[in-house]
């Protein structure tokens, strides 16, 4: 670039601007994870994320977790521990994602404000097009399963 020669406005401020901060719920029962699809309209349209969202001005993540999980699928859930952090940038900004641990506590799961979902074994996550930021969890997801087809060692 010479001297005359300046950034876009949009790429400079994407470039300094802290990243979105947004929460996930990582939700197990019998084995398999809830994962939801965006709705038409969305950024990432389409896409396959873990559930959540990102955060108001004043709330903690938990809040935020507890908030967005209401707004899109009518449960009520308890966060509770973080099982990964991780940041992406993608080309409008970068994210970093607090992912929770969460169990739901109510609440009859409905498509609010997402497009579809399903509940899934960690080894099919890899089997549906995820956001690009959701990818290392997926991977995490499937290393820390144990395996279950193994035997149970010898009673000493």
């Amino acid at each position: 670039m010479t001297k005359t020669e300046t950034k876009p406005a949009t790429a400079t401020r994407t470039a300094t601007m802290p990243p979105l901060l947004v929460t996930a719920a990582i939700i197990e029962e019998d084995g398999l994870i809830l994962v939801t699809q965006r709705p038409e309209g969305s950024r990432h349209a389409g896409k396959w994320e873990f559930p959540g969202g990102k955060m108001e001005p004043g709330e903690s993540p938990r809040q935020a977790l507890e908030r967005e999980l209401r707004e899109e699928l009518n449960l009520e859930i308890s966060a509770e521990d973080i099982v990964e952090t991780l940041y992406h940038r993608y080309p409008w900004g970068a994210v970093l994602i607090l992912a929770y641990r969460c169990r739901i506590r109510g609440g009859a799961l409905r498509h609010l404000q997402v497009a579809d979902h399903r509940w899934l074994p960690a080894e099919q996550l890899p089997e549906y097009d995820f956001l690009e930021a959701d990818r290392p969890l997926v991977e995490k997801l499937q290393r820390d399963r144990p395996v279950s087809n193994s035997p149970p060692p010898p009673a000493e």
